[in-house]
């Protein structure tokens, strides 16, 4: 395609330099005029109603060819946030032409609008191509122009927009910041503060994000590689924790790095649940779970020990496997995007400052990773010594590094087999703790029955996904002949379930069609990206997004659910398309279909805090 355009390109100039000569053979010395004089061009931006401006203005007998329109909206690291495929153009005229044979030209004046998704936060490049002809006497080459606009300002915005916003986001100063739980505010409060402010807020915004379930998950892995220790301590537990933590950094600071380089289209997220991404990791956890089991010791390679052989050396590589467990961890257990984190993000990635960005990102892993130091430290001191019952927590830890591998395949894996791989992990450790031992006494007693507990409701979680069953609460619900057909009867499709008022689309031309479907009966929209490996996701439905004094305030809404569970390219597409840079996320459209300006809400959000932000941020712009 390359090449037939080059040819193409070459046959034009030809033709030019033939026409040009003919021209002045008809019309004596006289110049022709050139591009920028037969054509101007004259681009602006509209934020206020989220769309470009063109203005082609053409003097007399010059036309320009509609299929030869082309643009692309660009940061300025050059990743493309809009290539505007299939807008609509205005009507022309009917030409038969020498070259393209029928087309559709335009004369003397043509006005373009280019609708955009949202406005972008960082500086962008409009790149506008399109080719003209002076009729039965010159064909202009393709040309080619860029237009360079800064990021919109509040003073760009609706005067109710940027009240709401001002008095939303940037009167209160840091504290009403850290509590906005708004993406946005973050990004509009450090565009004029300095590095140091910027990093103590992450730095305050980690500690937070500790206490939220993207975290969680850490703390069981953390405390089995406590646990995995010959004689934990208070002072060791520290050590472990501190690396642990480190490691928790490392791609939180590469995410700063990558981000400001690349930009907000570069989507570490969703790269990170990809297939290949999850299985290494489960295996990971796998391996780690079985070490618990004393099938093996992890070590460091021979060639390495040797080196570092002096008194403590083979604690020097517990520390360096804390610390991968670390990156590991940022990377795939915690697959979900808070306001703080996603406020970090979209500054990084307007302000295109590696450094700025790194420490950022840095700050924020530090601060997230204090409260699990102070747990370290404290299980360190708790456990026992060696002996029979720090076997007893090994293994149990290397079950719950198990269950951490299992949880990561459910994103990639059947519901089915999910049940399956979780009932078979209860009913062995069941087996092993002594479900078919003799009962004993007193502890031994207890100690019996919660293994024959463990055994028999994981034989249930086997038997239930045998027969299809997926739900790990109600095991056997499938063999309820009734409460099967009736659900076969009532249940709706796969992929559009309904959930109270909302509706729920998979895929980029469901959610199209039914944004088309809000823009034909008039009624703005909010869309919920979601997807079932997210844990915040869950805690924003259950939390907020079913409250019923928010579905009372978002009456005469369309609502959407936008299930992206599932990692394939129309996951990534849509994700591209909206520009989504982690989950949860709420984006907000009008009555024509065009996203509300900075009213997305990134992250969890409380019930309360979503209607003040519905009333300051949403309404005043439909």
């Amino acid at each position: 395609m390359h090449n037939t355009w080059q040819r193409l390109g070459l046959v034009l100039t030809l033709l030019m330099a033939w026409t040009t000569s003919m021209a002045q053979d008809l019309f004596g010395e006289q110049p022709l005029p050139t591009v920028d004089e037969a054509i101007q061009l004259i681009v602006d931006a509209d934020w206020d109603n989220q769309q470009m401006l063109l203005d082609f203005e053409l003097i007399d007998d010059v036309y320009l060819y509609q299929h030869r329109f082309g643009f692309t909206l660009k940061d300025l690291n050059g990743n493309v946030l809009d290539s505007f495929d299939g807008i609509t153009l205005p009507e022309g005229k009917p030409k038969t032409d020498e070259i393209f044979g029928d087309v559709i030209v335009y004369f003397h004046n043509v006005r373009l609008k280019l609708p955009l998704q949202s406005v972008p936060l960082v500086d962008t490049v409009l790149e506008v191509r399109y080719q003209g002809c002076i009729e039965d006497t010159l064909c202009y080459p393709p040309t080619r122009k860029t237009f360079e606009f800064s990021s919109p300002t509040p003073a760009k915005k609706s005067p109710a927009a940027a009240s709401s916003i001002s008095s939303d986001s940037n009167g209160g100063g840091f504290l009403d910041t850290l509590q906005s739980e708004d993406a946005n505010a973050f990004n509009q409060w450090m565009e004029n503060q300095s590095i140091g402010l910027i990093v103590g807020l992450f730095f305050v915004g980690g500690l937070l994000l500790a206490f939220t379930p993207c975290v969680f998950p850490m703390i069981p892995i953390l405390s089995g590689i406590i646990a995995g220790e010959d004689n934990p301590s208070a002072s060791r537990g520290f050590v472990l924790s501190s690396a642990y933590v480190l490691g928790v950094a490392v791609p939180y600071t590469l995410a700063g790095l990558l981000v400001a380089l690349f930009g907000a289209g570069l989507n570490l997220q969703f790269l990170l649940q990809q297939p290949a991404a999850i299985m290494t990791s489960a295996v990971i956890f796998v391996v780690l779970a079985l070490s618990m089991f004393g099938l093996y010791e992890l070590q460091l390679p021979h060639f390495l020990r040797d080196k570092l052989h002096q008194p403590g050396a083979e604690k020097r590589g517990s520390l360096i496997g804390a610390a991968i467990m670390g990156a590991i961890s940022a990377l795939v257990v915690s697959p979900c995007v808070t306001p703080i984190l996603a406020g970090a993000l979209i500054y990084v990635a307007a302000s295109g400052d590696a450094f700025t960005g790194a420490a950022s990102l840095f700050a924020l892993s530090i601060g997230m990773g204090i409260p699990l130091i102070i747990v370290g430290t404290g299980g360190g001191s708790l456990l026992p010594r060696a002996g029979m019952w720090m076997e007893e927590i090994k293994r149990f830890f290397g079950v719950v590094m198990l269950g951490v591998a299992i949880w990561l395949l459910s994103r990639i894996i059947n519901e089915t087999v999910t049940l399956g791989l979780y009932g078979l992990l209860f009913a062995v450790y069941g087996v092993q703790l002594g479900a078919l031992e003799s009962a004993g006494e007193g502890l031994a007693r207890l100690k019996r029955a919660l293994a024959l507990v463990l055994a028999l409701y994981g034989s249930v979680m086997i038997i239930g996904a045998l027969g299809g069953g997926s739900d790990p609460l109600q095991p056997l619900a499938r063999f309820n002949a009734q409460a099967a057909s009736s659900s076969a009867a009532t249940s709706p499709q796969p992929g559009n379930e309904d959930h109270g008022p909302w509706r729920t689309v998979v895929g980029k031309q469901s959610l199209e069609q039914a944004l088309a479907s809000s823009r034909r009966a008039g009624k703005p929209v909010l869309v919920d990206f979601f997807a079932e490996w997210c844990v915040a996701c869950k805690v924003l439905e259950e939390e907020t997004l079913t409250n019923a004094a928010v579905l009372a305030e978002m009456t005469g809404f369309d609502l959407y659910r936008v299930d992206i569970t599932e990692i394939n390219d129309d996951s990534q597409a849509i994700m591209e398309h909206y520009n989504i840079l982690g989950l949860p996320a709420l984006v907000f459209f009008d009555t024509d279909s065009s996203e509300v300006p900075n009213a997305r809400v990134l992250g969890e959000m409380g019930p309360d805090r979503f209607i003040q932000h519905l009333n300051a941020r949403v309404m005043p712009q439909l």
